[in-house]
């Protein structure tokens, strides 16, 4: 078993740690919703059309079917008129066997007659003021205003692919394709634990007024993270700085698929949920990365009591450590395990307020606030607050993160930055 005192520092570098992450981030299992109860949710599978729409070819517009071919020499006339052999509205099957030089009156979404191309717009017409017939009074419809069958989707067509989000606009094509229940993957149960003696619950506060404890402002914070990259948070508490208790807390964890821990992740002599988890059958894959806020984080697998292995994510103790490790690490594996198309998220460019200085071996991520700029037509950024690693005043301001990548030392003000756009935030 390692031995943590000697454990060597991997030093992975943003991209190589992200890597490694979603190497293992394989997809939940599959379940079977009801579209509606599916929002937010991608697909497991692709949506395929049951049916042909529209069916028949049928009218854009409110008007009159005719046959072009009947009155293409007929356009230098001032008015034509017709006998109006029928009517079709949506969802009837077309009419046939029309006599030659009839119209039939036709609603919106009505099927064309068999044997019809074109519909004069009612506004061209009298309307049939004289019922029985209706005066054309205008002829440049001809070969217009018809919508050819199959023109949405065939039936076969794949409407929705896997990957895809069930939002307010796959919703209705998720219904025109007859689908009455749709494969996404399942959410993940994701254990949220708190460690350290320090730690104070909203119940204690007493402690923190009188200087004697920290608000354990983390625990919620990654729950609510965790709900916003689709996941279901599971509150495991706070652990306290007890070897047997930390021990008993890690060889107890049933029906979650992840567990992420923050505090205890560093060097410090009460720092022992990375030694503990050592002595366990813990496989850690790396340890520090070249990150700021956050290198101390870690990542590995638990073997739990059935044999399986836990996806264990250790996070910093300081609130936006953990609030920025989590957003670029924890969620695009989170997102990658649903079948996102984009696990690393969404970004934007926008030019800085200010300056963006950081360390030339490091990924630094910031938090920025985002606004239009209403002269330059730019999406412009600006830091919320101090950065401090333990300050959280930062983070209700922050709308996305601002990467300022390895090997760049500082990003000057007016400069374009990407921005990492958090989720819920816009």
């Amino acid at each position: 078993m390692a031995d943590f005192e000697r454990l060597r520092a991997d030093w992975l570098s943003f991209d190589e740690a992200l890597g490694r992450i979603l190497a293992c981030a394989s997809p939940m299992p599959e379940t079977g919703l009801e579209p509606l109860h599916a929002l937010g949710r991608s697909l497991a599978r692709p949506v395929r059309a049951r049916a042909t729409l529209p069916a028949w070819p049928n009218s854009a517009m409110d008007g009159y079917a005719v046959r072009s071919g009947e009155l293409a020499g007929r356009g230098g006339e001032a008015e034509v008129c017709l006998p109006v052999a029928g009517r079709s509205y949506p969802g009837s099957v077309p009419l046939r066997d029309i006599a030659a030089g009839a119209a039939v009156r036709v609603m919106t979404g009505g099927p064309l007659p068999v044997g019809f191309d074109s519909v004069i717009r009612v506004e061209h017409t009298d309307g049939e003021d004289t019922a029985g017939s209706v005066i054309l009074r205008r002829l440049d419809d001809l070969g217009k205003h018809v919508r050819r069958a199959g023109k949405d989707m065939r039936a076969g067509d794949r409407t929705v692919a896997a990957g895809d989000v069930v939002h307010s606009g796959t919703l209705p094509v998720i219904a025109a394709s007859g689908c009455e229940r749709v494969r996404v993957f399942r959410r993940p149960r994701v254990g949220v634990l708190s460690s350290g003696d320090e730690l104070v619950g909203a119940d204690e506060f007493e402690r923190v007024i009188a200087g004697e404890g920290i608000p354990d402002s983390n625990r919620g914070m990654i729950a609510a993270a965790v709900t916003e990259a689709g996941g279901l948070p599971v509150d495991l508490g706070i652990a306290p700085d007890d070897p047997a208790g930390l021990e008993s807390r890690l060889t107890s964890l049933a029906g979650i698929d992840l567990l992420v821990t923050t505090g205890g992740a560093s060097m410090g002599e009460k720092d022992l949920l990375k030694r503990i988890l050592l002595r366990l059958p813990f496989r850690l894959d790396f340890w520090r990365a070249r990150v700021r806020p956050g290198s101390p984080l870690s990542f590995g697998h638990l073997r739990t009591g059935d044999g399986n292995e836990l996806p264990v994510f250790c996070l910093p103790g300081n609130p936006a450590s953990a609030f920025v490790t989590f957003h670029v690490f924890v969620a695009p594996y989170l997102r990658a395990r649903l079948g996102a198309k984009r696990p690393p998220g969404v970004t934007v460019t926008a030019r800085t307020d200010d300056e963006l200085r950081s360390a030339p071996r490091l990924t630094q991520f910031f938090r920025v606030g985002l606004r239009e700029d209403e002269v330059g037509g730019w999406t412009r950024c600006a830091l919320t607050g101090p950065q401090g690693s333990g300050l959280v005043r930062s983070l209700p301001g922050a709308d996305g993160l601002a990467v300022v990548p390895e090997g760049r030392a500082d990003i000057r003000r007016n400069d374009p930055v990407s921005v990492i756009l958090l989720q819920g935030r816009r």
